[in-house]
């Protein structure tokens, strides 16, 4: 009875929350969500959100971290590091941290042999989080997270013709044509395209189409430019450049298109000799 008397009067003196369960127990690790970000023909960013769930009463720092990237089962990246600012996880709360992974296309097509031809790639990274508490560092939890992204190419302007429909000597009425060539895996949707004209060293005329126009995986779209020149503001000399089967053209500017990740603003510049088709006779 004295030794039972004793053992409770020391328990009375242990503060609640001292028998905590092992870390394993302490702390989640959930994946949150995937996002890709920073698109564009360089390259991309996949960040992880990862969510950490303290169940515990007491307070938990995030420390460190260490993983591998994995991408068509061959190893991209690894990477460990230790906080220089530890990140508290309050009692009884979640806590939402980002591991980003920034993917490089040239990197990636020399360490993946084969992966530019595919489209899209998959991915997982796997590794640990390091915690610790008021005193000391308590261990480290694995993670393993699986995902994919987009091996994106912008698309491909091609400047096809100038199709007058009337020249006069004092100016004409022409359409320029293009053609987007979309060379992913998935749709594009080119929201606007803004745009400069030469014809020789002779401006002659911009403009921007807008609308939602859809251009399906490895598809492409044509698109007609009109213009009304007149040859007194544009130069004379363009009168004769029109009257030619071919003519040095310049199309250059901006698109804007959307992929289900982000919006993009690709800048063009197309320089080639244009074949002119002329009103019949």
């Amino acid at each position: 009875m004295r030794r039972l008397c004793i053992l409770l009067l020391l328990l009375g003196f242990l503060p609640i929350g001292t028998f905590s369960l092992s870390l394993k127990d302490d702390i989640k690790i959930l994946l949150r969500e995937r996002q890709v970000q920073d698109l564009d023909h360089t390259g991309l960013n996949l960040v992880f959100y990862v969510k950490i769930k303290n169940s515990s009463s007491k307070a938990y720092y995030l420390s460190g971290y260490s993983y591998r990237f994995v991408v068509d089962q061959t190893e991209y990246l690894r990477l460990q590091t230790s906080l220089d600012s530890r990140l508290r996880l309050n009692p009884s709360e979640e806590t939402l941290i980002a591991l980003p992974v920034k993917v490089t296309y040239k990197h990636l097509f020399r360490t993946v042999p084969g992966i530019q031809a595919k489209g899209k790639a998959l991915c997982y990274i796997m590794g640990e989080l390091a915690f610790a508490d008021d005193k000391k560092e308590r261990g480290r939890l694995p993670f393993s997270f699986s995902g994919e992204f987009p091996i994106y190419s912008d698309p491909q302007v091609d400047l096809v013709a100038l199709n007058i429909n009337m020249l006069t000597i004092g100016g004409s009425d022409l359409n320029l044509e293009i053609k987007l060539k979309n060379m992913n895996e998935f749709e594009l949707l080119v929201q606007r395209v803004s745009y400069r004209i030469k014809v020789g060293n002779f401006s002659i005329g911009g403009g921007s189409i807008g609308g939602d126009k859809s251009i399906p995986a490895h598809g492409e779209k044509t698109f007609q430019l009109p213009m009304l020149l007149n040859f007194f503001e544009v130069g004379k000399d363009v009168y004769a450049f029109l009257q030619q089967d071919t003519a040095p053209c310049k199309f250059s500017g901006m698109i804007e298109i959307h992929t289900v990740w982000e919006r993009l603003e690709i800048p063009f510049d197309v320089s080639k000799d244009t074949i002119i088709n002329k009103p019949s006779s």
